[in-house]
């Protein structure tokens, strides 16, 4: 029975499981791994998709139907991961119920804390907090081995069919979540072989058998032909350095305190009168034992042949590790256990073990998506992969710009993955269809620049995005402009040397877009000036600033150099939007001498050019 006590501890225990996971959920954007979650979502067939990627087909189809409920964005996308978490916790306190059964027989007398504390560690837990804010399939994977060892020792204990058919259930739905769960597959092989007999098992074998060959059919037909898909091989070899990784990231920094907890957790402290204790070692163990041990062992040794380790493949260990530091500290009597229970929970609360910084991707979407223009083509070289670039492009593009629909979007990284022998024939007629190609690049492959170059494309913006690697330093990615233009046409010439070769109007953003180039060198910092002057002449919008949004000082300038410049103008009255009129779009440049404003003119003499109109008609 569930003591009114024990259901506030239950519910506190689930407040800061949720609120560990939840709080900064959307603080970092969607990361490369993420991306291929969206894409496989959305891809039109799902099976084609993830034959070329490296998962079984649940959690994608699964996050489809999601998405399609709660929508794309990125909190909806990332709740799909909490909610498993969550039912983990519960789960949790089940699974360390169910593992204390056969301590009771044994006439042991653990804590009525233990699945509390199991909840509580689980909670806390840093690997699960971390992957709990992905979208990726990693909690659901949780979930499902916690469930099966639960549903397993549930069975062993009550022997009926109706726990022994979810568990099967929940066997074929963690292999068909992620391929690693075979390994707590094996873990439970191992246990019924070596701490159980007789008709249990072969039963339980006869299931493994049975969840194995519901998995077959995917692993056949779509999993083999993953073995050559070099997103396998974004793996690390087992070194000295990432076990010191997995040890911080799994067991903490306070790693000793951790692994002697988890060990007292193996057995059963049974105080006597005289002070004295003896141990004794229950069944649940072994299956504790392996599903530590197994993971491990089988990921180094097929890491060998098909290299997939990363850290965080392990994370069917947490609730593990989190079960057997509960028993652990269920061995121990108080004031020593709440001592240890408070030392773990204040560390948990303050301190992050299993966390890194993401490339801020919102970011480099953020120049192209913001000016891009209908006709324009988009194109991404990420070395690590580029499947975020069009989930971020999709959703930041404006309403009247939609990608492929108005602005062309194409992987040139997935180009040459998936269709290595036609990408440079493919590659030359695509580019020659557009005046205007921007590149988000962030690889070792150079040679679209050949290419552009050829096609008398001319580098005009390359705005930087500097990302934080931590040990590997700063990392520049770039977001290239390249255009290609009739070197013949000249929009105006400026007395100083400046040459403004063609200009645009956005009117959705009221945006004037220009193309500069300089016949001599200048020796000053020049403003460049975006009006909209309306049928008065009035101004009724403009933005001042040096090109290329106060990036590129005209002092800087190169001879021959083709700069690109977007100004925003801003409504100069306070209005939302401008009243129906005829206006007129123009482009002034200046310079700053003694606190004056010295306005340029051009070779015609004009201090204004006007280079595009604008009306607004009377709303019907």
């Amino acid at each position: 029975m569930m003591t009114n006590r024990r259901w506030i501890l239950v519910i506190l225990i689930l407040l800061l499981g949720a609120a560990s996971r939840i709080l900064h959920v959307a603080d970092q954007s969607l990361w490369v791994d993420e991306g291929y979650a969206f894409y496989h979502a959305y891809s039109p067939d799902l099976a084609a998709s993830l034959a070329r990627d490296t998962h079984p087909p649940l959690y994608f189809g699964a996050l489809r139907l999601w998405s399609h409920l709660t929508g794309q964005s990125e909190l909806a996308l990332r709740w799909f991961s909490i909610l498993p978490s969550m039912l983990s916790l519960a789960v949790m306190f089940q699974l360390a119920r169910e593992v204390l059964w056969p301590r009771r027989r044994d006439d042991a007398r653990p804590s009525d804390e233990t699945p509390l504390l199991a909840m509580l560690m689980l909670a806390l837990a840093d690997a699960e907090n971390f992957l709990a804010q992905e979208v990726r399939h990693y909690t659901w994977l949780v979930l499902a081995v916690s469930g099966g060892m639960w549903l397993l020792l549930r069975w062993i204990r009550r022997a009926k069919r109706r726990d022994y058919g979810l568990w099967l259930l929940c066997s074929i739905a963690m292999m068909h979540t992620h391929y690693i769960a075979a390994f707590a597959a094996v873990a439970q092989g191992l246990y019924a072989l070596l701490a159980l007999g007789g008709r249990r098992r072969r039963q339980i074998l006869f299931g493994l058998l049975m969840s194995a060959a519901a998995w077959s059919p995917w692993l056949i037909f779509v999993g083999r032909h993953q073995l050559d898909n070099r997103g396998a091989n974004w793996s690390v070899s087992l070194s000295a350095a990432v076990m010191r990784d997995i040890q911080v990231k799994y067991f903490t920094e306070q790693w000793a305190l951790v692994i002697g907890l988890m060990l007292l957790g193996f057995v059963t402290l049974l105080y006597q009168a005289n002070g004295r204790f003896r141990l004794i070692w229950h069944r649940a163990g072994w299956l504790l034992l392996f599903w530590l041990t197994v993971p491990l062992a089988l990921t180094a040794l097929a890491n060998e042949f098909l290299p997939f380790l990363q850290p965080r493949r392990l994370t069917q260990w947490t609730p593990a590790i989190a079960l057997l530091v509960a028993l652990g500290l269920g061995n121990i009597r108080q004031p020593a256990r709440a001592f240890l229970i408070g030392v773990l929970a204040v560390y948990g609360v303050f301190q992050v073990d299993f966390y890194r910084v993401k490339p801020d991707w919102r970011t480099v979407a953020h120049w192209t998506s913001r000016y891009a223009v209908r006709g324009d083509l988009v194109l991404t070289d990420i070395a690590g992969g580029d499947y975020q670039m069009a989930y971020y492009l999709r959703r930041q593009l404006p309403d009247d710009r939609r990608l492929d629909a108005d602005v062309r979007y194409e992987s040139l990284k997935m180009q040459r993955d998936f269709y290595p022998q036609t990408y440079h024939a493919w590659l030359p007629p695509l580019l020659a269809e557009h005046q205007t190609v921007w590149l988000m690049y962030w690889s070792n492959d150079d040679s679209v620049f050949g290419w552009l170059d050829k096609l008398d494309f001319r580098p005009t913006a390359d705005f930087v995005y500097r990302h934080d690697g931590g040990l590997t330093g700063e990392v520049p990615m770039h977001i290239f402009r390249f255009d290609r233009m009739d070197e013949s046409a000249v929009a105006a010439r400026f007395e100083n040397g400046m040459v403004l070769r063609s200009a645009a109007l956005d009117r959705h953003d009221l945006r004037l877009d220009s193309l500069w180039q300089t016949q001599a060198q200048l020796h000053r910092d020049y403003v460049i000036s975006a009006k909209l002057l309306n049928q008065a002449g009035a101004v009724a919008a403009q933005l001042d600033s040096q090109p290329q949004l106060n990036q590129r000082p005209t002092r800087d300038w190169q001879i021959g150099d083709v700069i690109y410049s977007p100004h925003e103008m801003q409504l100069t009255d306070e209005v939302n939007a401008l009243p129906p009129g005829k206006y007129q779009a123009a482009l002034q440049v200046y310079y700053v001498d003694a606190g004056n404003l010295v306005n340029l003119r051009t070779e015609t003499g004009e201090e204004l050019v006007i280079v595009a109109s604008l009306n607004i008609a009377d709303k019907p």
